[in-house]
């Protein structure tokens, strides 16, 4: 386990850090996204959708009715996005965090998973990336969405994956845009 922005998240689970960063290039990682804030919009869907616009990187998001989104972000992004969201009258912005559990799905097999499971009635996905994908859903669903989530996932060679992995991810990520640009 390892602590990121005060909450315990698996760092990996057994394998090292290159074999479940191989399964995320590969085929699909299910990964704990606790580590992450949620945020929930209520108010005028148009303001919403501005401020969202403004937010652009910093966030990925999901309406749940016309005047609710439900917004992700890196802790460390957090307050800047609190910042944003202040500025706008038309809404109101409530941290909701230990209210969902979030399971990420990396890799190029995430999409094709997806496409095979029935998420509904509770579960929201969002798309963080091309190839990664978050499902919100109330707190108390979640262990029994991961147990579901692994054995649905075994034609797809899904594996679980810890945070150790996707920082080194995401650092590979942010070195190949600089590299490219």
């Amino acid at each position: 386990m390892a602590e990121r922005h005060g909450r315990r998240v698996p760092a990996h689970f057994g394998s090292s850090i290159g074999a479940e960063e191989a399964v995320c290039r590969t085929s699909v990682g299910l990964a704990d996204r606790s580590d992450r804030e949620t945020f929930e919009l209520r108010g005028d869907p148009v303001a919403i959708e501005t401020a969202l616009t403004e937010l652009g990187p910093l966030v990925w998001a999901s309406f749940i009715a016309p005047d609710r989104a439900l917004v992700r972000s890196e802790a460390e992004g957090a307050s800047e996005v609190s910042d944003v969201l202040e500025h706008y009258g038309d809404i109101s912005a409530h941290v909701r965090t230990s209210g969902y559990a979030a399971i990420g799905l990396i890799g190029p097999r995430a999409s094709e998973l997806l496409n095979e499971v029935d998420l509904t009635p509770s579960g929201l996905i969002l798309r963080e990336a091309r190839d990664a994908f978050e499902i919100l859903l109330p707190a108390d669903h979640g262990p029994e969405l991961w147990d579901f989530l692994v054995e649905a996932g075994k034609p797809f060679d899904l594996a679980c994956v810890g945070i150790d992995a996707l920082d080194r991810l995401a650092a590979s990520r942010r070195t190949g845009q600089a590299a490219s640009d």
